[in-house]
């Protein structure tokens, strides 16, 4: 169930916010930040939502994640496009200093996955990925158990989201016992992760990553390495590739966020934004993660999401 912060009771206001009212000319852009799988689905989730409630939806995402100079490209096309209000998953700060302009133009922002300093944006929908960090810390804490020494493969600096899943693990591996001696920025390029890893392992109980492209190569790394299945792995997001490593006992947990509901809640905002309902400021939806292991995959017959 989504986690709302106090400051946006409101989203549970009446069913008007809902409803499908007249505004079939209207077109919302969205700006994801990549095009992995985990995009698609949140794009899948908004387009549904976006056609029940008769909007145009208008997508345009970077090749690689990262740049915001790309990101602030994109927003000019949703733009000249005609759009009347944007979705995006904002590369850094100052995608807010745009956002903040467009704001006074009239053109509402909703930010999802992540957001960014500053109060441009009219809302934000992303998973509790604080929370999620925690989980994946007490995940391996209860396998390891107290003195386990283990390591976070740090994504990029200054990006919230992982920032979060990093500092949540931390705080609970550090709370449960576990002893973190190696804790540094390897992005997602493979050859630093299996080099790294190559010198990192044999003092080494367990792994975090904490994102999907990341977990990925951290696997692949392992796999080439010969060692899969020798320390307790971590990871983050889904897909058919992560969920057979589950299965064979090569990832010991993943942590699994809602990409489609955050594509849902976000049109809904901006159609709520878009009716002239205003709020006074930054209004916060955070979805909470699921956790996956090999009993979950063994004791449901559906698959989850594959992203």
């Amino acid at each position: 169930m989504p986690r709302i912060i106090p400051c946006v009771c409101l989203l549970l206001g009446t069913a008007a916010l809902w409803s499908a009212t007249a505004w079939s000319s209207d077109c919302v852009g969205l700006v994801p930040a990549g095009t992995s799988a985990f995009w698609r689905e949140l794009e899948a989730g908004a387009r549904r939502t976006a056609n029940d409630l008769q909007l145009e939806l208008y997508t345009r995402g970077p090749s690689q994640e990262g740049s915001v100079e790309v990101q602030l490209q994109l927003i000019d096309r949703v733009i000249a496009h005609g759009c009347k209000a944007l979705i995006i998953a904002p590369a850094g700060d100052a995608i807010d200093t745009r956002i903040s302009a467009l704001r006074t133009e009239g053109i509402p922002t909703v930010y999802v996955d992540r957001g960014v300093a500053g109060e441009g944006a009219y809302a934000l929908v992303a998973t509790d990925n604080f929370l999620a960090g925690q989980l994946a810390g007490q995940q391996m804490a209860e396998r390891l158990g107290r003195g386990a020494r283990v390591g976070v493969l740090r994504l990029r600096q200054g990006l919230q989201s992982t920032d979060e899943r990093e500092r949540g693990f931390l705080l609970a591996a550090q709370a449960s016992g576990l002893q973190v001696v190696f804790d540094t920025y390897l992005g997602d390029d493979p050859q630093r992760i299996a080099t790294t890893l190559s010198e990192q392992l044999p003092r080494l109980d367990g792994l975090f990553s904490p994102n999907g492209s990341s977990t990925r190569v951290t696997l692949g790394a392992l796999r080439r390495l010969g060692k899969v299945g020798t320390v307790d792995f971590v990871g983050f997001d889904g897909g058919d590739l992560l969920f057979d490593a589950v299965r064979q006992g090569q990832i010991h947990a993943l942590l699994l966020q809602q990409p489609q509901a955050m594509g849902d809640h976000a049109v809904r905002l901006v159609h709520r934004a878009l009716s002239g309902e205003r709020a006074m400021s930054r209004l916060q939806l955070l979805l909470e993660p699921r956790v996956i292991t090999a009993k979950e995959l063994g004791d449901t017959t559906a698959a989850p999401q594959s992203w």
